[in-house]
């Protein structure tokens, strides 16, 4: 795992770089790149969308990540991927179980069940059941569906990173966001590309210091920002 900016964000040490900073959700040529060593810094999520377009133009890039995420490949159908990114986050990863709504044996969170059941009929008392019976199934299909999609993921990454060192940097927390994304681990194996795996000290005028005391000198760094 790595975890570049978790400590101490970087951006606090603003003046200590000398070189220009972008910040962005998206990439769309913000910065002239051609001749450039470019430090992209950022979560998983925010990376997937912007280094791939980074790599295509820059000089050399160096990705600094914290937060990996599972990455799902486009679907090779034309307009899919597109398609993909505008569904809501919960329909690719399901919002989790939450008991303040829906507890096994039919009871409520913070409610006795057998004052929530006080002075109700038995049709009343059957619908309730019938309800909680179906909460429950519906999350237990969301919770294979989100494993399924996990292991997908994890069998994606395989594949496209062969490399274990790198596939151990690039494996997230089980219970990481699943996105799907096309070009970033192609992005990441580019000849002028390189995943650090030392969190980030602070800024230096000249570049990014890591923890081990390694300065990692560029002329431009882009702050990869998820989207609100």
């Amino acid at each position: 795992m790595i975890s570049p900016t978790r400590r101490g964000d970087p951006r606090s040490a603003r003046a200590g770089f000398t070189g220009p900073i972008v910040r962005c959700t998206h990439w769309r040529d913000q910065h002239e790149l051609d001749r450039l060593h470019v430090a992209v810094i950022g979560g998983g999520t925010a990376l997937a969308r912007i280094v791939p377009p980074v790599v295509d133009q820059a000089r050399r890039v160096t990705v600094f990540q914290h937060d990996p995420i599972w990455i799902l490949p486009t679907p090779p159908l034309p307009g899919a991927g597109s398609l993909l990114r505008r569904l809501p986050a919960g329909l690719v990863i399901p919002a989790r179980f939450r008991p303040e709504s829906v507890a096994l044996g039919g009871s409520v969170a913070g409610v006795d069940p057998g004052q929530k059941h006080a002075g109700m009929t038995e049709g009343a008392r059957a619908r309730r059941t019938g309800e909680v019976l179906r909460q429950v199934a519906e999350e237990l299909l969301r919770q294979v569906g989100e494993e399924l999609l996990r292991r997908a993921a994890g069998a994606n990454l395989r594949v496209q990173v062969r490399d274990p060192w790198q596939r151990r940097l690039l494996t997230p927390d089980h219970r990481a966001a699943v996105r799907v994304h096309g070009r970033y681990y192609r992005a990441l194996g580019r000849a002028n590309c390189r995943l650090v795996s030392w969190p980030i000290a602070r800024l230096a005028p000249l570049g990014v210091r890591t923890v081990d005391g390694v300065e990692h000198r560029v002329d431009c760094i882009i702050y990869a920002e998820d989207m609100l």
